[in-house]
């Protein structure tokens, strides 16, 4: 009975530890008027202050947990919500 009770606290605590784990998550930010990359764009996770920029290329690199939302901005454009899955590569189009 112990051996059984230690396994099953063992097992709980590992399953909790891995949930909420951040992960990086990468991408491209384009418009959706010429499919060119927008330099600048900013990336967060709603809610919170953990944001990112696009590079010269567009692409941007975040850490998140699986569950969070991404906000995709640029200037004049309008705002695109992401939710985040099991994917590594998120691209959005403006």
């Amino acid at each position: 009975m112990k051996k059984l009770l230690l396994l099953f606290t063992f097992l709980c605590g590992f399953l909790l530890s891995s949930n909420g784990q951040q992960r990086p998550v990468t991408g491209t930010v384009t418009s959706g008027d010429d499919g060119l990359p927008l330099i600048g764009a900013t990336v967060t996770v709603k809610g919170t202050t953990i944001g990112a920029l696009t590079d010269n290329n567009g692409k941007y690199q975040i850490s998140v947990t699986q569950g969070s939302v991404l906000e995709f901005r640029f200037v004049g454009m309008k705002t695109q919500e992401v939710v985040v899955g099991t994917s590594d590569v998120i691209d959005a189009v403006l």
